[in-house]
């Protein structure tokens, strides 16, 4: 596949991502995160989460809980690192705004993430451009 194709897939997946996120869809969810290689997620305010069980189990809580933010994805940055793909954003939850990184790997040929960390971005810059970089 080539480099094009792999970004495409990668900014893709990226989307689905926050797709499930704002749909509170558990399922789409679980089937995004990786099932080989090791997972870890770094919630705003949150401890550092390690393994499949705990990140799901994160994810499940935020999801299926009565206060399930609405996330909007703004201002993508994916590059391709070998088999892995680095996408950074900023994620807009009503009045708060949070730079994200999310860290993907192949498993059988698709995009998976293995790696997801937000946090407060002090002074946002007011863009609505999705850039790729190689």
């Amino acid at each position: 596949m080539g480099v094009d194709l792999l970004q495409d897939a990668l900014l893709r997946t990226n989307a689905a991502f926050y797709r499930a996120f704002a749909e509170r869809d558990i399922e789409a969810m679980d089937e995004l995160w990786a099932h080989a290689a090791p997972v870890a997620c770094i919630h705003p305010g949150w401890p550092a989460l390690h393994g499949r069980k705990d990140v799901m189990a994160s994810w499940r809580a935020i999801l299926l809980g009565a206060a399930a933010p609405d996330v909007r994805c703004e201002e993508v940055v994916a590059s391709l690192i070998g088999e892995a793909g680095l996408v950074t954003c900023v994620e807009r939850i009503g009045d708060d705004v949070l730079v994200a990184t999310n860290l993907f790997t192949r498993e059988q040929g698709l995009w998976q993430i293995v790696h997801h960390q937000a946090g407060p971005l002090a002074a946002p810059e007011p863009r609505a451009t999705d850039r790729r970089l190689n």
